[in-house]
């Protein structure tokens, strides 16, 4: 089957409006989502792959979630928006609360609360899916076995970067400027390079409202942001990135595929919810050359 792939969280966000930003003393008032700190789908698997659906794209995702209530809702959310969730295990236990705060001017802070670093699961490997060869991958999260799903793909796989323990294939790696350091950000795709092999063709680096970059061989790419209303900044990375992905699986070039996704990234700030489950037709557009 020709299907694209996301690796990543599948989640259940509960998002908390704020009256201002987050600061040392601030005093605060908070609205949930139906007054009862409400969920909605959330985790960047989801939102990556959601967006893709919403495109038209036929995509899987591959994750772990617990098998209390709250994953049953998002399991049935990202299903509902045509996700094909056969590679998403299911594991004993409750899923922990994630909670988004909003600020008036659309930036999120994301806490997860009671969080205790665990190794990630091992993800079922393509040789129990024969049928399944990815025309592209998005490497979200670094599960176990996200690698081996590297190897098989027949397409580009873009990797969201940093990826601690990550030893797979890289094409095109995204990070946001704000999680690189200075040393990094003078030399990205030597950085990268350094990190997860020669195989890497570029890097992308994303600046929010000031757009994106593309280290490559032959120099760099620079693409703006379009104009956008933000409403809510929560997903528009992942969203940006599958937008990436969609593109180049397509064929585009470096200039074009980082275009498109910032066009979908942009599309992402205007949208009130994690995963865009609320898009309109056309929010997300296949990418066409």
């Amino acid at each position: 089957m020709t299907k694209l792939l996301v690796i990543g969280a599948l989640a259940w966000d509960r998002p908390i409006r704020i009256s201002g930003p987050l600061a040392p003393g601030a005093r605060l008032v908070g609205r949930t989502l139906d007054g009862r700190l409400g969920g909605r789908l959330g985790g960047g698997g989801a939102n990556a792959a959601v967006a893709l659906a919403k495109a038209g794209r036929a995509v899987a995702l591959a994750s772990v979630v617990a098998g209390d209530a709250a994953a049953d809702a998002a399991f049935e959310d990202a299903e509902g928006a045509g996700v094909d969730l056969a590679l998403v295990r299911r594991r004993p236990g409750e899923t922990k609360t994630t909670l988004i705060f909003i600020d008036p001017a659309g930036e999120r802070v994301v806490m997860g609360l009671d969080w205790e670093p665990k190794p990630l699961p091992e993800l079922d490997p393509p040789a129990r899916w024969p049928d399944l060869r990815p025309a592209g991958l998005f490497v979200r999260s670094a599960y176990p076995g996200a690698a081996a799903w590297a190897g098989a793909c027949q397409g580009p796989v873009v990797l969201h970067w940093p990826a601690p323990g990550y030893e797979g294939r890289a094409d095109v790696v995204v990070a946001s400027a704000d999680d690189l350091s200075a040393e990094v950000l003078a030399d990205p795709l030597a950085a990268a390079r350094a990190d997860l092999g020669e195989g890497v063709c570029h890097v992308v680096v994303t600046r929010g409202a000031h757009g994106a970059e593309a280290y490559g061989r032959d120099g760099i790419v620079r693409t703006p942001a379009p104009p956008a209303a933000v409403v809510d900044a929560t997903g528009a990375g992942d969203i940006f990135a599958a937008g990436l992905l969609d593109a180049l699986s397509a064929g585009a070039p470096m200039e074009a595929a980082l275009a498109h996704a910032c066009a979908w990234g942009a599309a992402a700030v205007g949208l009130d919810s994690s995963a865009p489950l609320d898009a309109g037709p056309g929010a997300f557009r296949a990418f066409a050359a």
